[in-house]
């Protein structure tokens, strides 16, 4: 019995679907952020401005050094995900994540840290 290549195609879309449905069903729950953290209510800590400012460094760097410019982006991501989640993270990257939010060198150097990983 010899399947029609239109079949194949189905079968093959319907296993796309299921795993991207799966996957985003993943990112909304467990992977996901939580908003807040650039709009404090303590005018100390990093604001949604010291965001842009380091971005706009990071391109700087990597336009620099002429690497792809969607390091930044992926480094950001990094950021922003382990600053905007809940206090729930371990005891060491709690104290990090605060550290990082109350002191502007601290919050570039994860930053650094990211944009060197990516």
């Amino acid at each position: 019995m010899t399947m029609k290549p239109t079949e194949n195609l189905s079968r093959d879309t319907e296993a796309v679907a299921d795993s991207l449905s799966a996957m985003m069903k993943r990112e909304f729950t467990s992977y996901s952020c939580y908003e807040g953290y650039l709009n404090p209510s303590d005018p100390t800590m990093v604001t949604a401005d010291d965001r842009k400012k380091l971005v706009d460094w990071c391109y700087g760097v990597v336009d620099h050094c002429q690497f792809s410019r969607e390091r930044v982006a992926s480094a950001m991501e990094m950021v922003d995900r382990f600053l905007s989640k809940p206090s729930n993270n371990s005891t060491d990257a709690a104290r990090v994540c605060d550290e990082a939010l109350r002191d502007h060198s601290k919050f570039q150097l994860l930053a650094i840290a990211a944009l060197y990983s990516s």
